[in-house]
């Protein structure tokens, strides 16, 4: 093996280890809070969020709702604590596809603000946190 092709197979296993670590992170704080008995638990996107977002954390943060909403669906059920609490979700939620896959995944509730927010006139200008438009 060249030193070339052990590199992109170090870094494939550096990567591989990295999303498993991240995807477990979701169920652990969802069976946490249906310990603390908390009502509801809301997985949210990295698609959605405010418009006072910084642009880096906007761009370069989180995961798709879909991959904490199954994770965090799987850790209840495997804890036995999937009855203490409703599952929300939201992020981009923008077709009935969309909340058909997340009924799948386990949501009962889901959140929608982008779509809305639009259909009310917002000109995504992203400075809400500045109230100037």
């Amino acid at each position: 093996m060249d030193a070339t092709s052990h590199s992109h197979a170090a870094l494939a296993w550096t990567t591989r280890r990295l999303l498993n670590n991240l995807l477990v992170v979701p169920g652990v704080v969802a069976a946490g809070v249906a310990k603390a008995k908390s009502d509801r638990i809301t997985v949210s996107g990295h698609d959605g969020g405010t418009g006072a977002s910084s642009w880096t954390g906007v761009k370069n943060g989180g995961l798709p709702w879909e991959l904490g909403l199954a994770e965090t669906q799987q850790t209840l059920v495997l804890n036995d604590l999937r009855s203490r609490v409703k599952l929300q979700t939201d992020g981009q939620l923008k077709t009935g596809r969309d909340v058909m896959v997340a009924a799948l995944l386990g949501a009962e509730e889901f959140g929608f603000a982008t779509g809305p927010l639009i259909a009310l006139g917002c000109i995504m200008m992203r400075k809400c946190h500045l109230n100037t438009c």
